[in-house]
Formats: structure tokens, sequence, C-alpha cells
């Protein structure tokens, strides 16, 4: 597992900070180590997982869109460590605006919450019960830079902000990243933007058919994401 070197834990909470400074070995060792972080932080997510997979199983697979109903709870967000390591190699500046497109409880906006308290986070999710559940821990850790709210990204009436970043994993179905894609160029018409993708899917579908995020600036490849400008 990369690691972005020494990591400035000052702003941690102690409750977790020694989980923070843990290197995993593996991606099975990074997700547990997340699981122990938000146990400590107080997260909720086995049991709201629980209840929106008994509420939505029987029609789990009448739809082409897709909202991880029932997806093991750590394979359905990025591992804190990952999140680190995007924040090392970006290094966030004061005022910048970052957007999650898909966010499930905002781990990103721990981070920034935590680490960048200048830096304004964003996190749109689908499901409203991951939304609440994510704002309780920010309100409760006096997190004020960072807010979830409730958006279906694919939406035509939805007009996606601009942002310094945008961080894009594999939320729903092929056609919904494609239409998210799509309102991203509009965005960066209005200036330069920087794009976390992770996920095998949107990295790959990015790569064959939106040569605007890599014309002009390489990306940067790592294990599992990669970075994309325009």
């Amino acid at each position: 597992m990369s690691s972005a070197g020494p990591m400035d834990v000052s702003n941690i909470p102690k409750i977790v900070s020694e989980e923070f400074q843990k290197i995993p070995q593996s991606y099975s060792e990074a997700k547990a180590i997340s699981q122990k972080i938000d146990d400590l932080l107080g997260f909720r997510c086995a049991s709201i997982e629980e209840n929106l997979f008994e509420k939505h199983k029987d029609s789990l697979f009448s739809t082409e869109r897709q909202f991880w109903y029932g997806l093991e709870l750590q394979s359905m967000q990025t591992p804190y460590s990952e999140l680190m390591h995007m924040r090392s190699v970006l290094q966030p500046q004061p005022g910048q605006m970052w957007l999650d497109l898909g966010a499930a409880y905002g781990r990103m906006g721990i981070v920034l919450g935590f680490l960048e308290p200048e830096v304004r986070f964003l996190g749109y999710e689908f499901v409203k019960e991951r939304v609440d559940e994510g704002n309780r821990v920010y309100s409760l850790w006096n997190i004020k830079n960072a807010e979830l709210q409730s958006q279906d990204l694919a939406d035509p009436h939805f007009v996606l902000p601009w942002a310094h970043v945008y961080f894009l994993y594999d939320f729903g179905s092929r056609a919904d990243i494609y239409i998210v894609l799509e309102k991203m160029r509009i965005q960066a018409q209005k200036g330069s933007i920087q794009v976390i993708a992770r996920g095998r899917g949107v990295r790959n579908w990015i790569m064959m058919d939106f040569p605007w995020l890599y014309d002009i600036h390489p990306p940067q490849h790592f294990t599992q994401w990669t970075i994309f400008k325009s």
C-alpha cells in the first residue's frame, strides 16, 4: 500500500489519531483500519445499511441504476489511508472547494474537516439516510467546513457547481457517470479542474471517451485512483 510519508495528525482527535497513523500493508488491512476509525467516530453505518437492504431488496434487480444496497460496507467507501494520500498529493489550499460525487457517508469530509478547515467540502449522495448520518457525525465532531446533501447527480435539472477538485467514485451506472462527466466538462470551461477518479470503471471510461481530462495534462495514476486535470 503506497504511503504519502510522515503524517501530521496534530489536528486529528486523539481517539482516532493512532489509527490514522497506521500504514496498511494491504487493501483488506486498509478497510479494517477504516472500520475501526468509523466506529471510534460514532458512525452507525452497519445498521443503516442493513435497514436499507431490507427496504430495497425486492427491487435490487428491477432497475439499471445502482445505489449499492447490500454491498459490503467497506467496499462502498474509500479507505481513510487513500483519502489521506490524495490530500498529500493534491495539497489543498485555503479557499478551495472540493466536491465528492457519490459521497456515501462522507469520509473525505472527515479528513478535510480535521486537517483542512479552510477548504470547503460538499458531498453529494443520493441516499438520504447516508447523508443524514454523515452530517450527524460532522456535527458530533464540530466539523464546520463539510456538508453532505442528498442529490440525484444524473437529474437533468441538477446543475453541478464548479469546484477546484472533484472526487468521483464508481457511484452508479455507466450511464449516470457519463452524465456527470459531461456536467463536469461544462464546468471545466469556466476554469481548470482536477478530478480524482477512483474505481476501475470510471478511470477506464474517462480514458476511453473524455479526452478533455487528459489531453493537456498527463494523468497521475495510483493503484486504486487517478488524478486528471483539464
